[in-house]
């Protein structure tokens, strides 16, 4: 089983800013059983986010947060229904987020593993063209998985 499951994929969802995205991943996070405290994983999203924009190319943002209420690492996948504003590294607005959530006692080993790998995933043109093409949940899964696989 991948780290990436499809109960923790939601599509087309319609969140205006990110700070909405923060607060929706932060809900989810609490209702998935990721984290026991939905207010500090927010916090640790907008904590991360002002220390340098998750905003990657191509419409992917990669936001994370780590914390003590978080009990397995665990990656929650968002697309949006139109993009927003994310002060992305190539300007443009995002519309699918790939956010990661790990435990403290994890944080140096795990939280990069994660990282790096999806970082290196959403720099690979085919990788982000198949996410933008496939239209449900199980095919997100799959394939992410798969390339995250590839990449151990």
């Amino acid at each position: 089983m991948g780290i990436i499951q499809e109960e923790n994929i939601f599509l087309k969802q319609s969140l205006a800013s990110q700070k909405e995205v923060f607060d929706f991943l932060a809900e989810q996070a609490k209702k998935l059983a990721i984290s026991t405290d939905e207010k500090r994983v927010y916090q640790k999203l907008v904590e991360r986010e002002n220390e340098g924009t998750t905003g990657m190319m191509d419409g992917f943002a990669i936001p994370h947060a780590k914390d003590q209420t978080i009990k397995e690492p665990s990656i929650i996948i968002v697309t949006l229904d139109q993009g927003i504003e994310w002060n992305s590294l190539d300007g443009q607005l995002i519309n699918f987020v790939i956010a990661l959530f790990i435990p403290d006692s994890e944080a140096g080993t795990t939280h990069l593993k994660l990282l790096s790998a999806v970082a290196r995933l959403l720099m690979r043109n085919e990788v982000t063209e198949q996410l933008k093409a496939v239209q449900s949940k199980t095919a997100i899964a799959t394939l992410l998985n798969e390339k995250i696989g590839e990449n151990e």
